[in-house]
């Protein structure tokens, strides 16, 4: 997937820098974890587009169904220092338009409202919170007017075409709980905001992804030690 190669890259980005800042940068853990989730979608303005047909604008109602196929789902790579933390996060969100107008059949951005965010965070006593920000691939679909509407061009993902959109922010409490020296659970409650104006056939789709997210999962500490990485303190 793309937005895994755009990951990879910003990793790398990301690592490069690390080197140059060997002295000063010391890691006390990376790890990777896979949770799984779904979210309230706060109401939010959704305009539909058509060529030959009047714009539809409503205040519109999403669900996520993040446990129906394809599932909700968001993986991290995080590398911690003593009191902070930054990382790398995928996200795949999906939104579903609950209370459609007579003239929308159907419409969903469902095989992805893919999120690609970095983060950077701050260890409390009792928690951990983040702030981050990141772009969007969207893949919109639907019939309006009795007419299939989907993207008319964009970035061949698997499950179709995506779009690139705007940028999105987030804001997470969380907490993880060691079941071994390197294998922990994690959850944690995400506030998330972001635009989206993507192009469809004769048209464009213009929404506010808006809402709480809530998460859970497993993770890994594949280094976990507390010294410098790499270590050439004198």
């Amino acid at each position: 997937m793309r937005s895994t190669l755009l990951s990879i890259l910003i990793i790398s980005t990301f690592l490069c820098f690390s080197q140059k800042h060997e002295k000063t940068l010391k890691i006390h853990r990376i790890n990777f974890n896979l949770n799984f989730g779904t979210a309230y979608n706060i109401p939010t303005y959704l305009k539909i587009q058509q060529e030959g047909n009047d714009a539809i604008k409503l205040w519109a109602r999403y669900a996520t169904k993040g446990f129906k196929t394809p599932v909700y789902w968001d993986y991290k790579l995080e590398f911690e220092t003593e009191k902070r933390f930054l990382g790398l996060r995928s996200t795949h969100h999906k939104l579903y338009l609950t209370n459609p107008t007579p003239e929308i059949s159907t419409f969903s951005i469902t095989h992805g409202y893919n999120l690609v965010m970095a983060y950077y965070g701050w260890k409390k006593k009792y928690f951990d919170i983040l702030i981050g920000g990141g772009i969007a691939f969207s893949h919109p679909e639907g019939v309006v007017h009795n007419e299939y509407i989907a993207l008319e061009e964009g970035i061949p993902l698997y499950g179709g075409k995506y779009r690139l959109t705007a940028p999105n922010f987030d804001i997470e409490i969380k907490k993880k709980w060691y079941l071994t020296k390197r294998i922990f659970l994690n959850s944690g409650i995400r506030f998330l905001a972001g635009y989206a104006k993507p192009q469809i056939i004769n048209g464009y789709v213009e929404t506010y992804p808006i809402g709480f997210h809530w998460t859970a999962g497993f993770g890994i500490d594949f280094y976990n030690k507390k010294e410098c990485i790499p270590c050439h303190e004198e």
